[in-house]
Parts: C-alpha cells; sequence; structure tokens
C-alpha cells in the first residue's frame, strides 16, 4: 500500500524517479551490480532470501529538493553536534553541513579542479522494498566536470554501516542512483582529508574563496600563461601576480583554484617550489 505522501516544507518539490529514469538500464533486483568487483558500495551480501528491488523502486519512488536547488535540510546550531552553514563561492549560495566530516567534503569539493561545484543536503529519496517504505537524505550532489552527477552518503568511518536495515538502504539508493544516471558514493572522513598538510591547505584556500582580485592582477596572472606557459610553481605564480607582496599574490592564486584557473595538489605541505598548472 502507498503510504501518505511527506508533507513538504515551503519551496520543496517533489520529482517522480519514473521522470528520471535512463534509457537502456536494465534491472538489477538483488541490489548488485554483477559487472563490478564487491565492495562497501555493495552493501547487500550475497544470499537466498535478499529483498527484491523490481521496478516499484523507481516507478513508485520520489526524489524531493529544494525548487531553487538549495539546502534540503538546514542547520543553524542547536544540535547536539558540530553543525552550521558555510557560503560557496562555486555554487553561489549558502551550504548547511552536519558534522566535521561534511563540512570537509564541502571545502575539498571547492578546491578540486574537477568539481564544477557541489550542494550540500540536495534531496530525500522516498522508495519502497516490499511493504517497506525508506527514506534517505543525501549528504552532497557533486557535479564533476567530466564526469556523472555524484550522491554522496558521508561517515566517518565504517563502524557506522553495521546496521543491516541502513545498509540496505543505502544499497537502494545506490541502485536507484544507476537507474538515474546518476553515481552514488559512499566516502569515508579518511578518503576526503588525507592528512594535516590537506586540511590545512583546504582550510586556507577555500578561505580565500572570495579573494579581491584587481584587474592588474589577473592582467599579470593571464599574461604569464600566454607568455611563459601553463606550467609553474606556487611561489613564482605569487610573485608574477603582485610582486610587491607575493604574499597577497598567494591569496590571489589560492582565489583562482577555486575559481579553476589554477590546479595544484593540496595533498602535501605547499612550498613556492609546489608545482601547478594554469587553465
Amino acid at each position: 500500500m502507498r503510504v501518505p505522501p511527506r508533507k513538504l516544507k515551503e519551496g520543496a518539490v517533489r520529482v517522480p524517479l519514473s521522470q528520471k529514469l535512463v534509457a537502456g538500464i536494465d534491472l538489477h533486483s538483488q541490489l548488485r551490480d554483477p559487472s563490478f568487483r564487491p565492495d562497501r558500495t555493495r552493501l547487500v551480501p550475497r544470499g537466498e532470501e535478499l529483498p527484491v528491488a523490481d521496478e516499484r523502486l523507481t516507478s513508485m519512488g520520489e526524489m524531493i529538493m529544494e525548487a531553487d536547488g538549495g539546502s534540503l535540510r538546514t542547520f543553524s546550531g542547536k544540535l547536539a553536534h558540530e553543525n552550521g552553514w558555510w557560503p560557496g563561492w562555486k555554487r553561489q549560495r549558502l551550504q548547511h553541513w552536519e558534522g566535521t566530516t561534511q563540512r570537509s567534503a564541502l571545502l575539498a569539493a571547492e578546491c578540486d579542479f574537477a568539481v564544477a561545484w557541489a550542494q550540500s543536503e540536495p534531496c530525500l529519496l522516498r522508495f519502497p522494498i516490499g511493504d517497506q517504505w525508506y527514506e534517505w537524505y543525501a549528504d552532497l550532489l557533486v557535479n564533476r566536470v567530466d564526469g556523472p552527477d555524484e550522491l554522496w552518503e558521508i561517515k566517518k568511518d565504517e563502524r557506522q554501516l553495521e546496521d543491516s536495515t541502513y545498509r540496505l538502504k543505502l544499497a537502494c539508493a545506490d541502485e536507484i542512483c544507476r537507474r538515474i544516471g546518476m553515481r552514488f558514493r559512499l566516502v569515508m572522513a579518511e578518503e576526503i582529508v588525507e592528512n594535516r598538510h590537506h586540511r590545512d591547505n583546504l582550510e586556507t584556500f577555500a578561505g580565500r574563496r572570495f579573494v579581491t582580485m584587481t584587474p592588474e592582477q589577473i592582467r599579470r596572472f593571464e599574461g604569464f600563461a600566454v607568455n611563459r606557459g601553463t606550467e609553474t610553481t606556487y611561489g613564482e605564480l605569487a610573485n608574477v601576480i603582485d610582486p610587491r607582496c607575493p604574499a597577497r599574490g598567494a591569496a590571489v592564486v589560492q582565489g583562482l583554484t577555486v575559481r579553476r584557473r589554477v590546479e595544484i595538489d593540496l595533498r602535501k605541505l605547499l612550498t613556492n617550489c609546489t608545482p601547478l598548472r594554469i587553465h
């Protein structure tokens, strides 16, 4: 029996998953994709009594999101753990986050050259398995420059996946994403921030996302790429952008990284000799 529809908050819209189906995608009724090797995204183990994910998973399921594409769930404190909001440059809107791992994911996406933009708390999936209905809030929607959109479930570690019902819900979300042409990703904290240098660099570069850039600084930046090529170092580019104050030039390089004009590896300790590429 169809459960009563969830009452939507003002500004939210309900999109039937049947409208988002990709033609030619086969159904995997056992919530496993046999073309992939098993990993933690194949959350339902082999067995004879697995629930069947037939066409109702998407014919009756729905995606609920904000009409303007913003965060469906919002946070402003008053919880027992860290939460809040963060203004992003790429998405040009507030990003609400719950937990430091989700916040770190936002910072990483803001600085990742391969990411066009990311949206936190982007949608709610509602779907049936048998007679039971499930709901799953995605933590992050990642729009990649070269690849399908991704819906992320973010966890600190795999101990948070011990509940079998919860794993079933994530397996259903994985299969739904495959059917509608998206990619489901289960991402752990260690995959987002690799080390303390990476964490510090993300904080610094994302913190410069709204830095002021003068026309003269941009002229020097673009002129260097035309005359000297696109391969250079962090220190050299900072000096070129602002010869009188290389520290200010470095701040501009950091802001240009968020704007996808500079590509640099932030996983290691940065020095003046760190290579980068101008785009």
